[in-house]
């Protein structure tokens, strides 16, 4: 089965023919309402056919876990050494039930004269050439996975502090030294849990495929095809050669700057090859 990588949306309150469509054309994949360009709204451009399947009780889980150590060492009455340990672990999940899904997407490549009719229209055009260093690139929305029903959103964060401590060493009793011992340890954890209902009907995840500059170690899939990009002008004779990816997690790497807001789980389900990318709020703190 071939590896497919979805992206769910900042919230389930968008409908598949609204603002988070198939065609839609966008300028970063954080951003899918973003829209530059529907391809829906342009009949003269030939798109491959829809394709349509139904997926029954589909449920994900999305975690994401971090453990901080720190070794204490401290003396006892000048006699007694101490030493310990305090752990703090930090943990945040988003899990759905399970409904039935839809999934739309494109099956088939674009053919060259559709790439380049998607590049040649105006905003995008616009986007692409506003890059500094280089053509910049644009994201088409290729797949909607879509909830049949309504399902319910868990969101459940939570800190847990562990603090384990030791000592022993000799303690001077009138003229002859014994030997102290002792161990303390403890816990704290924090958790919060919130959840709500959707609405039936809403777009569960999307996917995407790159428009980009050719790479020579890219794997094109959807868009097989290539097709040169002109900037327009009289002088130009030979342009930016583009191509169209499928964005998985390799490709998303290339592209963004991952450190903090953006986190991946894995489906954990035999015979499942597909991932899922949650976007944190570039506002977000860990643990809040």
């Amino acid at each position: 089965m071939t590896s497919k990588t979805w992206f769910l949306p900042p919230d389930f309150t968008f409908l598949p023919d609204g603002q988070i469509a198939l065609g839609n054309v966008i300028p970063d994949p954080r951003r899918p309402t973003a829209t530059l360009a529907s391809l829906a709204s342009h009949p003269t451009i030939v798109l491959p056919t829809a394709q349509s399947i139904v997926e029954k009780n589909r449920s994900f889980t999305a975690e994401k876990s971090r453990s901080f150590g720190l070794e204490l060492f401290a003396s006892f009455l000048d006699f007694a050494s101490a030493n310990g340990k305090t752990d703090l672990l930090w943990h945040k999940s988003k899990s759905f039930s399970a409904v039935d899904h839809e999934v739309l997407a494109y099956n088939g490549a674009f053919s060259p004269e559709a790439l380049e009719a998607i590049v040649d229209l105006d905003r995008v055009k616009k986007h692409i050439r506003s890059g500094r260093f280089g053509p910049r690139h644009v994201y088409v929305i290729s797949g909607l996975r879509v909830a049949r029903q309504s399902f319910t959103v868990t969101d459940e964060q939570g800190k847990k502090t562990e603090v384990a401590v030791g000592c022993s060493g000799p303690v001077p009793a009138a003229t002859v030294p014994v030997q102290l011992w002792g161990n303390v340890s403890g816990s704290r954890e924090d958790r919060r849990m919130d959840g709500y209902e959707t609405a039936l009907g809403v777009v569960f995840a999307y996917r995407l495929h790159v428009i980009r500059p050719r790479e020579a170690s890219a794997e094109a899939e959807l868009f097989s095809d290539r097709t040169a990009f002109f900037s327009g002008g009289a002088e130009d004779e030979v342009g930016e050669v583009m191509e169209a990816v499928e964005v998985n997690w390799a490709v998303l790497r290339e592209d963004l700057d991952l450190e903090t807001d953006i986190y991946e789980e894995r489906r954990v389900e035999e015979g499942d090859d597909e991932s899922y990318v949650v976007f944190r709020s570039a506002t977000a703190k860990e643990g809040e």
